[in-house]
C-alpha cells in the first residue's frame, strides 16, 4: 500500500503518468495498474482522463492526497527512528540553489551546517528559481535559495539580506549576455529593456551569472548582473532601487521533522547574512 501511496503521490504532482514512472524508475503500465489497484480498494475514481495526457485529481484525489502526504511523512520518521536504534543512518538534506546563491549564500550555509555532517548528507543543486519552485513543489528538494519573489500555497517562503543588479559590461557592445528564461536574473533584464526601449542586435544566453561575469571582465558584451560577482575591473552603472532584490529561503509547509535540526541552522544563518 506505501508503494500505491508514494505512486499516486508523484502522479497527482506531476499531472501525467509518463512523468510520474520516469521519477519513479517504473514503467508507466506498472503507474496505472497501481492507481486502477488504490481506485478498486477504495471503490472511488483518483483522477479524470481529458485526454491521452492531460488529467486531473478529483475530490477523493485530492482528499486522499492529503492525508498520503501525512502518512508517507509519518512513515519516513518512523523509519528513520527505527534505523536510529541500530546503526547510524545518515539522512539526506537536498538543497537548491539559484546560480547568484550559489555563488554568494551558499559557501557561508554550508560552513555553518557543517557541524552536522555526522547527521545529515547535505546535497547541493544548482537551477534557476523555476527550476528549484517546480522541485520543491514535487517533494525533489527540502530547501530551495532563490531571488525571485515566488509564491505557492504548498511552500513557506522566508526572506533573508538583498542583492543589487547592476547594468556592467562594454555599453557599446551589440552584444547582450541574457540568462536563461525564468531565472531571477533574466526577469530583471527583461524589465530593464522594456524600460530603456533596448531591442538587442545580439544576444546569447547563459545558464552561469559567473561565466556572464568572467565575460564581462574580458571586455565581453553588456548584461544586467549582481555587483557581487563583477570583477573590480568592470565598467558598471548603477539601477534605481527597483533592482534591488531580495532572497528568499524556501521550505514545505510541512517539513520532514528528521529536518528540522538543519532547518534551524540554516535560518540562523541566513538571516544573519547580509
Amino acid at each position: 500500500m506505501l508503494k500505491q501511496l508514494q505512486t499516486f503521490k508523484t502522479v497527482f504532482e506531476t499531472r501525467n503518468f509518463s512523468q510520474a514512472a520516469a521519477q519513479l524508475f517504473i514503467s508507466q503500465p506498472t503507474v496505472s495498474i497501481q492507481i486502477k489497484q488504490l481506485e478498486t480498494e477504495l471503490d472511488t475514481i483518483l483522477f479524470t482522463r481529458n485526454g491521452r495526457q492531460e488529467i486531473s485529481p478529483t475530490a477523493s484525489g485530492n482528499l486522499l492526497y492529503r492525508q498520503a502526504q501525512k502518512l508517507l511523512e509519518t512513515w519516513s520518521a518512523t523509519k528513520t527512528a527505527i534505523q536510529a536504534t541500530g546503526t547510524l543512518t545518515k539522512i539526506t538534506a537536498r538543497i537548491g540553489a539559484s546560480h547568484t546563491t550559489a555563488s554568494l549564500v551558499v559557501p557561508t550555509l554550508l560552513q555553518a551546517l557543517a557541524p552536522l555532517s555526522a547527521q545529515f548528507d547535505f546535497e547541493v543543486t544548482l537551477a534557476n528559481s523555476a527550476e528549484i519552485l517546480t522541485q520543491m513543489s514535487q517533494h525533489q528538494l527540502d530547501f530551495g535559495l532563490v531571488e525571485k519573489p515566488l509564491v505557492t500555497d504548498q511552500l513557506n517562503r522566508l526572506a533573508f539580506g538583498q542583492d543589487k543588479l547592476v547594468h556592467a559590461g562594454n555599453f557599446s557592445s551589440p552584444l547582450w549576455l541574457l540568462r536563461e528564461p525564468n531565472s531571477g536574473v533574466r526577469h530583471y533584464t527583461n524589465a530593464f529593456l522594456k524600460a530603456q526601449n533596448i531591442q538587442p542586435a545580439q544576444t546569447m544566453i547563459i545558464h552561469s551569472n559567473q561565466l556572464i561575469a568572467d565575460l564581462l571582465a574580458q571586455g565581453i558584451g553588456q548584461s544586467i548582473i549582481s555587483q557581487r560577482v563583477l570583477a573590480a575591473n568592470v565598467p558598471l552603472r548603477p539601477l534605481s532601487q527597483n533592482y534591488q532584490r531580495q532572497f528568499y529561503l524556501l521550505t514545505p509547509a510541512a517539513i520532514r521533522p528528521q529536518l528540522k535540526p538543519a532547518q534551524s541552522v540554516i535560518t540562523t544563518c541566513l538571516q544573519q547574512w547580509s
